[in-house]
């Protein structure tokens, strides 16, 4: 059966129009992430090998307590829970509380990434090399005093 021209040109549009679509298609580039664990510690002075809580530099710190990373360009963040450790208590309640927060999706691009627990604990920066090698996030005030140590 022979075509009319009608049919041709409907066909050669369709065509057409399929290879525009395909010549549309791009592949987003998804971003590399890395996976870490962080271990959070701090010297506490009241600890509770029950509940799991601390106060370490007057703060409370407790499980499901939310770690945050920031990348330095702002652009990456992530965060995760603390899952306690370790609480190594003393006779008269203070002690040594360890905590441990896994990441999945830390986006790789960053200079630097800045960990921060919640208000009233300083902040610390890492490197990615350091978060990869399972980095230690030492808890003291954000009011540090370098002469007391506290």
């Amino acid at each position: 059966m022979r075509q009319s021209p009608g049919q041709i040109a409907v066909a050669a549009v369709a065509a057409a129009g399929t290879l525009i679509l395909t010549g549309c298609v791009t592949n987003t580039d998804v971003p590399t992430t890395f996976t870490a664990t962080v271990t959070v510690t701090g010297d506490a002075d009241q600890t509770s090998v029950e509940s799991g809580e601390c106060t370490i530099a007057g703060n409370r710190v407790a499980p499901n307590d939310q770690l945050n990373i920031f990348g330095d360009s702002g652009a990456g963040s992530t965060r995760s829970i603390l899952e306690t450790e370790t609480i190594d208590q003393n006779p008269d309640g203070t002690g040594t509380c360890t905590y441990s927060s896994h990441f999945d999706a830390i986006p790789a691009n960053q200079r630097s990434y800045d960990l921060y627990l919640h208000e009233g604990f300083a902040q610390q920066s890492f490197t990615s090399d350091e978060l990869k090698n399972g980095a230690t996030y030492v808890l003291h005030s954000s009011t540090f005093d370098s002469g007391t140590g506290k």
